[in-house]
């Protein structure tokens, strides 16, 4: 059951009880720091303490940075789910970036398995 939305003007984060499905618009090129810091801040103010799982949307060309997440606060974040076109390139960083997260982490290329895959933390 979708609880809230927020539009920001690199995607948009929908809100459902237990995960966060984060989608960023298919033209963005990066997901800047900035980007990251307003969505968990937003994110933490909603849950309030509560634990969460993340279900990040990208587009192919779509790059983050995982230095990044030593700049946010992951400590509720149960999960990481990232949603992407399969490509030799977006595994490798996705390799990458499952190393800068201790928590559950899974990729995939729908966001229905995604989807699902954040269920089972319920």
């Amino acid at each position: 059951m979708l609880l809230k939305t927020i539009p920001y003007p690199f995607g948009e984060a929908k809100y459902y009880p237990s995960f966060i499905h984060v989608k960023f618009r298919e033209d963005l090129d990066v997901v800047e720091l900035e980007y990251s810091k307003q969505i968990f801040k937003d994110i933490e103010a909603f849950y309030d303490g509560a634990k969460y799982v993340v279900i990040s949307e990208r587009g192919l060309n779509t790059s983050f940075d995982p230095i990044n997440m030593k700049s946010l606060n992951l400590s509720k974040m149960q999960g990481l789910a990232v949603v992407s076109p399969e490509g030799a390139a977006r595994r490798d960083e996705l390799i990458v970036e499952q190393g800068y997260y201790k928590g559950s982490f899974a990729f995939f290329t729908t966001y229905k398995a995604a989807e699902e895959w954040a269920l089972t933390f319920e």
